[in-house]
């Protein structure tokens, strides 16, 4: 039986970790052997970084965990989950998606001894280390201030276009049974245009934006700030584009298991927002959430189920 190829597809790099490539290359001699073997291996492999495990890594490279680790702080990193995260960011932010679909499949067969994670188990894996990260990317005293521009809003419009779309509607959708004035925006539409123009400084816009960071959701962002009102971006990172636009920004982490968006993190915030936000007036929560089951309920919008016990076989 032929051996299997275990060579990584080539594919475009120019993007991929171009920061971290240029600090490594400027403190090659200064590091240990060791570490220079390993910094050659990442030179070559700047990819490897942001998808194997430091036990892969440690392995491919033929030196130790520890090794790794002190190569990362000599870069000015805590430890390799920092160095990860950030190529992850990388590439999130600048790759096309076929990029990181090609990434994503390279990276698959580029495992020790062909021993990887399945697809299943690589994107639940991904969602739940974000899901950790989220916990300890938030600041509870934004959270907070966050929560009482929400109260103290005139209306609230949510901002999300192409693949943030799905959380703007989820998160509009929701929103709305507890709040009364509440608009999505996922498009440029006439729409759209009166929404912007009703929004004044006593407005809230929540503007969601993940790589590659849709240009849609920038310009009706800058023209609701223009309108005088509040901006609560709900993104990836510092660096993103909308950032300056924002009062307050929530940075959310998004890492990469596929081509597809990984979006656990951000719906788990959103919820988190407006289950704080409904806790805050309770009473007033009961009442809107009575005259949406009253709607519901007269508007027969969902369906009964009408069987009850476990149903009979039909032989019997």
């Amino acid at each position: 039986m032929a051996e299997k190829d275990n060579r990584m597809i080539p594919f475009d790099r120019a993007h991929i970790a171009l920061n971290i490539i240029e600090q490594i290359t400027k403190q090659i001699d200064s590091f240990t052997p060791q570490q220079r073997i390993f910094a050659e291996f990442v030179l070559q492999n700047p990819e490897s970084i942001a998808f194997l495990s430091i036990t892969e890594l440690a392995k491919k490279a033929e030196v130790s965990e520890a090794t790794i680790v002190r190569f990362c702080n000599s870069l000015g990193y805590d430890g390799f989950a920092q160095l990860s995260r950030e190529i992850q960011q990388d590439i999130q932010n600048e790759l096309s998606t076929a990029g990181r679909f090609q990434l994503v499949h390279n990276m698959k067969a580029y495992t020790v001894e062909g021993q990887g994670l399945s697809s299943f188990e690589r994107v639940i894996t991904s969602e739940i280390e974000n899901l950790t990260d989220l916990i300890k990317s938030i600041k509870s005293a934004d959270f907070y201030r966050c929560i009482d521009m929400m109260a103290k809003a005139d209306r609230i419009t949510i901002i999300g276009c192409m693949g943030s779309s799905c959380l703007a509607i989820f998160f509009g959708y929701t929103l709305a049974k507890i709040f009364p004035h509440v608009d999505v925006i996922n498009d440029h539409t006439v729409n759209a245009h009166a929404i912007i123009n009703s929004l004044n400084d006593n407005s809230l816009v929540f503007l969601i934006s993940f790589p590659r960071y849709p240009k849609k959701s920038f310009e009706l962002g800058r023209i609701a700030a223009q309108r005088g009102a509040k901006i609560i971006a709900i993104t990836n990172s510092h660096i993103s584009p909308v950032v300056p636009l924002a009062n307050l920004s929530f940075f959310i982490p998004v890492g990469i298991p596929s081509y597809v968006d990984a979006y656990a993190a951000p719906v788990t915030f959103i919820h988190t927002l407006i289950s704080e936000f409904s806790e805050k007036n309770p009473e007033i929560t009961a009442q809107r959430l009575k005259q949406f089951d009253e709607y519901a309920s007269e508007m027969d919008l969902f369906l009964k189920s009408k069987v009850k016990g476990k149903p009979k076989n039909k032989e019997e």
